[in-house]
């Protein structure tokens, strides 16, 4: 199961940024590093990493770490 504590240090690393502290509400935005290429980028990372698919719906939803971890459970 994906957590905030496992999901942080995969953020950072997919981004190259280290990460502030963060929470379901975060957008992925405000994190360090992101722009529209970062985003796409550190979701397809995570696809490989974590072994999941993302739909065409839900990569168009996620807009916050909360949106990303619902996806991911």
């Amino acid at each position: 199961m994906t957590t905030l504590e496992t999901l942080r240090p995969l953020l950072a690393e997919l981004l190259g940024q280290p990460m502030p502290p963060l929470t379901r509400e975060t957008p992925f935005r405000d994190l360090p590093g992101w722009d529209s290429v970062a985003h796409l980028a550190m979701l397809l990372g995570l696809e490989r990493r974590l072994g999941v698919a993302f739909s065409a719906k839900q990569l168009t939803s996620l807009f916050t770490v909360g949106d990303l971890l619902d996806a991911l459970s």
